[in-house]
């Protein structure tokens, strides 16, 4: 990276220089175009994406790391801490997020600016949302020995990630039909 940046810098100071022919100069200009456009176009991508979900895009990074507090926390207390499992672990999760993410926001994309598309758009970000959440709830349910988030709100989380009926999870009244004590205790 150094080195390319090095390249555009020379190049672009090359273009100013009275020595290069115009043909030089306009190689040159492209050149550092090409390099630098895909990088502005990026930047320019994730601006917007930021611009149009940031209430998501704050929520989802306070989970991510809450999920690494609280997962080292929960392994210092087992004795299990490895700090290189914790880091291929956490990089693991967040890539898989990303990508999960960016690929169902593309189907998204395909149903167009509609109600459909909009209550889909809500369902991806809950379902991604969930997914570092749901192992915070686990790993403090666990701390706290069942006391802590409601056993309910357990319930709730595991029938969601059974059956994804977004509805039942937030509705207000107990649904423990789809899960046994056994599960809740499992994780």
């Amino acid at each position: 990276m150094k080195e390319l940046l090095q390249k555009l810098i020379a190049k672009t100071i090359l273009i100013s220089a009275p020595q290069p022919t115009i043909w030089e100069k306009i190689k040159y200009a492209w050149d550092v175009f090409l390099h630098l456009a895909p990088i502005a176009i990026a930047l320019e991508l994730v601006n917007w994406w930021f611009t149009e979900n940031r209430q998501f895009g704050i929520f989802m990074c306070i989970a991510l790391i809450f999920n690494l507090a609280i997962g080292v926390i929960y392994h210092l207390n087992r004795g299990s801490f490895n700090f290189k499992n914790f880091l291929i672990k956490n990089i693991e999760m967040i890539g898989v997020v990303v990508v999960v993410y960016f690929m169902l926001e593309m189907l998204r994309y395909t149903a167009g600016d509609n109600i459909v598309g909009e209550s889909f758009r809500i369902f991806i970000q809950i379902l991604t949302l969930l997914y570092p959440t749901s192992k915070v709830f686990k790993n403090i349910f666990i701390l706290t020995k069942g006391k802590h988030p409601p056993k309910f709100i357990m319930m709730k989380l595991y029938n969601f990630e059974k059956n994804g009926d977004l509805s039942e999870f937030f509705k207000t009244q107990k649904d423990e039909k789809n899960i046994t004590n056994d599960d809740v205790s499992a994780n």
